[in-house]
């Protein structure tokens, strides 16, 4: 029975649609880079705009390499902030526990597998937002819950 409680309480549900993956286009070349993440990594993480996204991940492991998007984020597109200064909020909401809760449970339950994957796009003439909705509507991580396309939005309400 107490197997059975972790087992239903570690259940998650998320979206696969690989053709909707393979949809995703940008006419910017994207570099992803990554690190796990923690107070370690800060210092690597540059003072640019850019996107991120949180992945979870089993490494190094005896298994498969796999891992999964979370979350996907921007920094930087009406703002002065960047990678690092937002990569510093999501330290500080794991120490402190405080902040919005589905990214307090990511932070918390995953924080040994997590990694911080971003892409420096330095060129203010990026559109992030725009550049976010195709993301988003391409992978619909299970953290995001805004900046969907209505499309989306509706689909996701009637599913969850």
């Amino acid at each position: 029975m107490n197997f059975t409680k972790k087992y239903k309480g570690d259940l998650y549900e998320f979206f696969l649609d690989l053709k909707r993956w393979r949809k995703f286009k940008t006419r910017h070349n994207l570099k992803w880079q990554k690190l796990r993440f923690g107070d370690a990594s800060h210092a690597s993480v540059p003072k640019e705009r850019g996107i991120y996204a949180f992945t979870v991940e089993l490494a190094p492991s005896k298994l498969p390499m796999h891992g999964y998007i979370l979350y996907m984020g921007i920094t930087g597109d009406t703002s002065s902030a960047n990678l690092y200064k937002r990569y510093a909020q999501y330290l500080r909401q794991m120490k402190n526990k405080v902040g919005r809760p589905r990214v307090s449970m990511f932070l918390e339950n995953w924080s040994d597998d997590l990694f911080f994957n971003f892409v420096p796009l330095p060129n203010p003439k990026v559109d992030l937002r725009k550049l976010e909705d195709a993301f988003l509507d391409a992978v619909i991580p299970p953290i995001n819950i805004k900046d969907f396309s209505a499309e989306i939005t509706a689909v996701r309400r009637a599913a969850f």
